[in-house]
């Protein structure tokens, strides 16, 4: 009996260890997403790039729409003009439903950057671009998620020749951002074949990519400055204010984007409240194991921590 009760002590332990490291670690599919809806719209669902016309929280445009199915296509190929129909699928029958539906924005991303990586980029998984992963070309070191993060700036094929040339073409959008920005910043998270919840999104901590070798801005605002709503009438902010968000202000007066600033607060806090968590958990154990608590009041100490722990950490992120 004794030394099953180390046992069960130990692997309590490494289980709670377990657990911590990968919240902590923030680089779950949901933390890939959150930090690419930061980049690309500072987590606005309803977001319009009035130079590009790309929408939503991730930036999505026709031709990405059509391959996650929620567009049938119009005859000014790729213009994001959507002048076309959209689907009905996932519930999003216009650009209106589209951009007041952040759970179908998540859902449609993920189609997408499925199709990127098992389509476009490579053939099933294997071959392609999964061909340069662990590799280092021109100091950055090449994974998954930020090829795929890449593909959605710039398009796979340019992708793909920049793989083939060693780093010798430097591609980049419409606005200038580089293609090897979004290959550092979004390398090293977890992707998945299935969309997690908007509200999972919300609550991710994202730490993961290489931001600090970063070259250009670190804003998460994508130039130009973004408009909400779905069509050509939606207002835009004018006047002569000295930034063009509270973003870029906060920015200029001290060096750190108030994501970047959002999301070190919120590691140092979660890893503090998971620390406790565990502790808290193996002082249950403990004591259940050597007689002192009973196991009704040990399960509920350890629920309670937990009901605690995820509380706040879900009031971190709102």
């Amino acid at each position: 009996m004794h030394a099953l009760s180390r046992r069960a002590r130990r692997a309590l332990g490494i289980a709670a260890a377990l657990v911590a490291t990968a919240v902590i670690a923030g680089t779950a599919y949901t933390d890939f997403l959150k930090a690419l809806a930061q980049r690309e719209s500072s987590m606005d669902p309803a977001a319009v790039n009035r130079g590009t016309r790309y929408v939503g929280l991730y930036q999505m445009g026709e031709l990405a729409l059509q391959d996650a199915g929620l567009y049938s296509g119009d005859a000014t190929y790729g213009n994001n003009d959507y002048q076309g129909s959209f689907t009905g699928r996932d519930g999003v029958s216009s650009l209106n439903d589209f951009l007041s539906d952040p759970q179908a924005q998540t859902q449609a991303i993920t189609r997408y950057h499925n199709l990127v990586w098992n389509n476009y980029l490579t053939q099933g998984g294997s071959g392609g671009a999964a061909s340069y992963i662990g590799q280092t070309i021109n100091g950055i070191a090449v994974t998954k998620s930020g090829l795929v993060a890449a593909a959605h700036l710039v398009g796979h094929g340019p992708v793909k020749a920049w793989l083939a040339s060693g780093g010798a073409t430097a591609p980049a959008d419409k606005t200038g951002t580089k293609m090897t920005e979004y290959l550092q910043r979004f390398a090293g998270y977890e992707l998945s074949a299935s969309a997690p919840s908007f509200t999972a999104v919300q609550a991710a901590t994202p730490s993961g990519g290489n931001a600090s070798t970063v070259t250009g801005p670190t804003y998460t605002n994508t130039a130009p400055p973004l408009v909400s709503g779905g069509g050509g009438s939606a207002s835009v902010l004018s006047g002569s204010a000295p930034y063009a968000s509270a973003e870029e202000g906060f920015r200029a007066s001290t060096g750190y984007s108030m994501g970047a600033v959002h999301t070190a607060i919120a590691t140092v806090t979660a890893t503090v409240l998971l620390l406790w968590l565990t502790v808290v958990m193996l002082k249950s154990w403990m004591g259940y194991t050597g007689g002192a608590v009973r196991l009704g009041d040990m399960g509920q100490m350890s629920l309670r921590a937990i009901v605690v722990t995820m509380i706040l950490i879900v009031l971190l992120n709102a």
